[in-house]
């Protein structure tokens, strides 16, 4: 039998969870309300309490004027007795009038000074008074508010309560309240200097005149103090009676107006608002404050090893939607100040991980946190309205330095080294790009001048003689020659596009071509002659050979990473993206690469299709997606197409999506376009061949294990070729 003593326990309010979200933030306003309430109270009645009390010793010399004086026994007595002396010698009743009316005459009504001094003063502390009367009340009313809403141990009463109560406060304008309260005490200073002005006008007036003067100009700068913020919205100054005129102009349509096309009207509740939107809203005023406070912020962090939070941020700024943030960190990556330029002070950093003064804990942490700073900053796209500047070492963010600090960080600390694979491909992608950009303005420049026999910018005037320069000539063709042979051996032996020494060489060969358009154009300054032309064509073709080993480089890079997400257990830091920024420059450039980097191509592509227990295959397919692309567009040697057309004939049915097998139809009808005329038309042969050289790919891939693989067509598909 049930107890019926006992309550049943009622269940939880289902909307708790709902009103913890606001009394989380209630909570905090609220509290911080509070507590500037109190803080400003707590000044006013120290305040009030001093003036009151200073204010009380001057009312109790001035209050005695107000009353007449009393007459003077002492004299009346001497009156009388005067008057007996001279009755007794004349025998005469002899009166002294002067004496007697001039008693007769005392005033009875106090001076007007005497009574504006005191009424002043009185009015004063009257005021101070009920300033401090208020303020203790504020006070009270404050602590009454915090335990109405915080003493309920039911969340949802508590949230409700707070509502009931912050719903009183705005409808009986409590804010409004107790900003008029320090007015109060203001009057009552005011009211002070004023009675002090009449107090010692009696009895000096240069005196009363000096008080009158500090009494204007106080009120003259209280008034300005008031105003000023009611126009400028920064204005650190402000006084009650600020908002109380802001209201007044707003009413009047002189402030608290934003347009709104051809109509204007009213936008801001109140000058807190204003402020906010001011402060807040995009413009160029703005992102120029933004950059002035991150600037200073960074000249108080002189130390590298402070940046630490401050880089940690970065990637969530590059990958946000505020373009805002975007330009701030290009000036503040492109600053040339070593103490504030990001691209100074985050390579320092990375490179102290590798010092040996870190434990393993805390260097992979910062190198962590260097390497996604420097894979986001490489990888931000710069706002339209960032102007233009045409690519070159000043333009650059990350150089071969920070390629070296990155080799060092992967050698030293393993733990990063997924993470450091990202950022330097995407690092040497931007030393390719400078590269390429400049190579082809220097084409375009060559190209036109050999149409035209004019330049298409206006050249500066040679500082050598055509002497100089005939003489110059072949020096700089057999430098050319020299630094292009060194760069195709570096890409023939798939030396590593992220290692420095690569971009020291295509460094040196750029130069050399710098160094032959200087000699070009002081050849032709005086016309286009024939050894003019000549020179210049031939500066053209080796500016072409230069784009074409970059366009080369580019693949390399981009194969390498392919292997390096191949060989990793997981996916490096970005790695979609990573690749997607590779991939783009490469799919734009239509020369013919070499076989050796489309077997490349083949092999990772095969890598990338294999089956993988979870995944269906090794790699992603939005990777895939890209590897298919690339295979589409890069691939024009007939044995690695047929390859390729094999592999992906071998692993389309485990595709793992329907785009990626969109995607593969399309390499294969590309593919297919590449192959001879003859084994298109034949597809039990192309099949079978396929299916050939897919079983070739495996092998060879065997036996060269994590090296570069290099084919070259069978005897069998060169047979074929020739029958065809």
């Amino acid at each position: 039998m049930e107890d019926d003593n006992v309550k049943p326990v009622r269940e939880d309010d289902p909307s708790e969870e709902m009103w913890s979200v606001y009394m989380n933030q209630v909570e905090k306003h609220n509290r911080v309300l509070v507590e500037c309430w109190k803080a400003d109270m707590n000044s006013i009645l120290i305040f009030a309490g001093l003036f009151s009390a200073s204010l009380t010793s001057f009312l109790v010399e001035s209050y005695r004027t107000l009353s007449p004086p009393s007459p003077d026994p002492n004299q009346a007595n001497l009156a009388l007795v005067l008057q007996l002396v001279l009755s007794q010698s004349s025998g005469l009743n002899y009166t002294i009038p002067a004496l007697v009316s001039s008693n007769s005459q005392q005033p009875t009504v106090p001076a007007t000074s005497a009574l504006i001094c005191n009424t002043l003063w009185f009015l004063s502390l009257g005021f101070s008074l009920c300033c401090a009367l208020s303020a203790t009340l504020v006070d009270q009313w404050a602590r009454n508010y915090i335990l109405a809403t915080e003493s309920r141990p039911s969340l949802h009463k508590r949230a409700r309560i707070s509502a009931y109560l912050h719903r009183g406060l705005r409808r009986f304008q409590m804010n409004t309240v107790v900003e008029a309260i320090p007015t109060l005490l203001h009057i009552s200073l005011l009211l002070f200097f004023a009675g002090l002005v009449e107090f010692l006008r009696p009895i000096n007036v240069a005196i009363s005149n000096l008080m009158l003067g500090v009494l204007l100009l106080c009120g003259s700068l209280y008034l300005t103090v008031t105003l000023l913020p009611i126009f400028y919205s920064n204005c650190p100054y402000y006084t009650p009676l600020s908002g109380f005129w802001w209201r007044i102009l707003r009413a009047v349509g002189a402030v608290g107006q934003r347009d709104c096309g051809e109509a204007a009207g009213p936008t801001f509740a109140s000058m807190a608002e204003a402020r906010e939107v001011d402060a807040t809203e995009i413009s160029q005023d703005r992102d120029e404050r933004d950059f002035e406070a991150m600037r200073w912020t960074l000249s108080t962090l002189p130390e590298d090893s402070e940046l630490g939070p401050f880089l940690g941020m970065i990637p969530r700024l590059v990958g946000g939607f505020d373009y805002s943030a975007k330009i701030l960190l290009h000036k503040l990556l492109n600053h040339g100040d070593h103490t504030i330029g990001l691209q100074y002070r985050i390579p320092r950093l990375l490179g102290s991980c590798t010092e040996g003064h870190l434990t393993l804990t805390l260097a992979h942490s910062r190198a962590t946190t260097c390497l996604h700073a420097i894979w986001s900053l490489t990888m931000m796209a710069v706002p339209l309205s960032v102007p233009f500047t045409p690519a070159s070492r000043d333009t650059l963010a990350f150089d071969e330095e920070t390629l070296n600090h990155i080799r060092a960080a992967k050698t030293q600390i393993p733990s990063v080294a997924d993470c450091a694979d990202s950022t330097a491909s995407v690092v040497a992608r931007s030393l390719l790009d400078m590269f390429t950009d400049m190579a082809t303005a220097l084409e375009d420049e060559l190209a036109s001048f050999l149409r035209t026999s004019h330049w298409l910018t206006l050249r500066p005037l040679p500082t050598r003689d055509l002497e100089w320069a005939a003489r110059r000539s072949p020096l700089v063709t057999k430098k050319l020659r020299q630094h292009t042979h060194a760069l195709e051996q570096l890409l023939s032996s798939a030396e590593n596009p992220t290692t420095p020494v690569f971009y020291v060489v295509t460094e040196a060969l750029w130069k050399s071509t710098e160094d032959l358009f200087e000699v070009v154009g002081i050849l032709s300054s005086g016309g286009l002659t024939e050894e003019g032309r000549a020179l210049s064509s031939e500066a053209l073709e080796y500016v072409r050979t230069f784009q074409r080993l970059l366009n080369e480089a580019g693949l390399s890079l981009t194969l390498n990473y392919v292997s390096t997400l191949v060989r990793s257990p997981s996916l490096p830091h970005e790695a979609f993206n990573t690749l997607r920024r590779l991939f783009i420059k490469i799919r734009g450039s239509l020369s013919p690469f070499p076989p050796s980097l489309q077997s490349q191509l083949v092999m990772c592509l095969d890598e990338a299709l294999e089956q993988h227990p979870s995944r269906g295959t090794r790699l992603p397919a939005s990777i895939i997606n890209i590897l298919l692309g690339l295979s589409g567009s890069a691939l024009d040697d007939p044995g690695c197409a047929m390859k390729a057309r094999g592999i992906i004939n071998h692993y389309f049915n485990a595709l793992p999506i329907p785009t990626t097998r969109d995607e593969a139809l399309k390499a294969i009808s590309h593919l297919d376009s590449v192959l001879p005329l003859d084994t298109r038309s034949s597809g039990l042969i192309a099949d079978l061949l396929g299916a050939h050289l897919y079983a070739n790919t495996k092998l060879e891939r065997k036996r060269t294990d994590d090296s570069p693989l290099i084919l070259s067509p069978t005897p069998g598909v060169e047979a074929l070729f020739k029958a065809g």
